[in-house]
């Protein structure tokens, strides 16, 4: 596979930084398929057919989309007794998104999601309150389903650790983190197709 870096990558595209950076973000296992190189962002020549007219339509189209849930998300949590505004309104320690090396079902990243609490629970239960709220989303270019999730880690002196093992338990897996910011879009995106069934769920160490 050959390779561009960002000033060859944008004449390619005729797309600028911003737009580019903005289409991985929205596209994690495209994003996937670059690498670093030096330091230095390297993007695969054939995703330049990602870049056309067509494909930039649709991304503007897409960001209607996302405005439109936007409003949706303010109105939800104008109501007090909605779970999104619940979930608005609570503490978290950081957000995760895990993108699975495998083809999983809603059934599968249900169980990984379990799993990793109750890995973390065991692990840490006695050390630190543990909370965590997950949502499941279908991957836009590509069969299979992917994970968000917010954590709270009572502990802060238990911050390292735990990614770590957050890390190391996804250890196959695509992820990426940072720490929660409420007045970031990581609940919007979590919640903006609503909450039903098997997409998401609320966990916590009730004897904290």
């Amino acid at each position: 596979m050959e390779y561009e870096n960002i000033i060859e990558f944008e004449k390619s595209t005729k797309a600028s930084k911003s737009k580019i950076y903005r289409f991985y973000k929205k596209n994690e296992e495209l994003f996937s398929e670059t690498k670093l190189k030096g330091g230095k962002r390297l993007f695969p020549i054939g995703h330049t057919r990602y870049f056309d007219s067509e494909v930039m339509f649709d991304e503007n189209k897409s960001l209607r989309q996302e405005n439109h849930s936007m409003r949706n998300l303010i109105d939800c949590l104008s109501d007090k007794e909605s779970l999104i505004h619940t979930f608005w309104q609570m503490d978290w320690s950081f957000f995760f998104t895990v993108a699975y090396k495998l083809e999983r079902q809603k059934k599968s990243c249900f169980k990984q999601m379990h799993g990793l609490y109750n890995f973390l629970l065991e692990k840490h239960g006695d050390s630190t309150g543990l909370r965590m709220f997950f949502t499941t989303e279908s991957f836009t270019n590509r069969k299979g389903y992917h994970n968000h999730f917010v954590i709270h880690i009572e502990n802060r002196r238990l911050y390292e650790q735990i990614t770590a093992d957050i890390q190391e338990y996804f250890s196959y897996d695509r992820i990426d983190f940072g720490l929660y910011d409420r007045y970031k879009a990581g609940l919007f995106y979590m919640t903006k197709e609503g909450l039903s069934g098997e997409d998401w769920d609320f966990l916590s160490d009730s004897n904290k």
